[in-house]
């Protein structure tokens, strides 16, 4: 969201663009917010029939997820009012985030990811300076305080 909020997000151009097929109600949502999926570095065209075309992502997300993210977007954004017909900045606003929100999450460290101890460090140091840093973005626990007896108990120590 800071990145959002200070302009446009760095994009990055596919050699070969990648060809999606989605629903009408996938595709419409998409159509939607182009504008503000244009923001965030994500460039989509409709390709004819139930395709679409992906020719450029934000440079954070891993092209192997592109696919998954961009079919979570589409279901995201579903039902919200659209960025270019007279909606209001309050929807561009629920967009944004939610976009956000599933771009972080596909751009995350998964489960099972070998990490280095820098890597480890730095994404630690950023998680302190985030703001909302003991949930994701979509709201489930990263970070637990267990109490000593907590953990005595889970040991059966008590």
């Amino acid at each position: 969201m800071e990145r959002l909020t200070a302009g446009r997000m760095e994009s990055q151009r596919l050699l070969a663009p990648i060809l999606l097929e989605l629903s009408p109600a996938q595709r419409d949502a998409l159509r939607q917010h182009a504008g503000t999926l244009e923001r965030v570095g994500i460039e989509i065209e409709e390709f004819g029939g139930d395709s679409v075309r992906l020719s450029a992502l934000p440079a954070l997300l891993d092209p192997g997820e592109c696919e998954a993210a961009v079919r979570a977007l589409a279901d995201d954004l579903e039902g919200l009012a659209g960025g270019a017909g007279g909606a209001g900045v309050a929807d561009v606003d629920v967009a944004l985030r939610k976009i956000a929100a599933t771009m972080a999450c596909h751009a995350a460290v998964k489960a099972n990811y070998p990490l280095t101890l820098d890597k480890m460090r730095y994404i630690l140091e950023e998680l302190r300076r985030t703001a909302y840093s003991s949930v994701c973005p979509h709201g489930r626990p990263v970070v637990l305080r267990l109490t000593r007896r907590e953990i005595e108990k889970n040991f059966q120590r008590i």
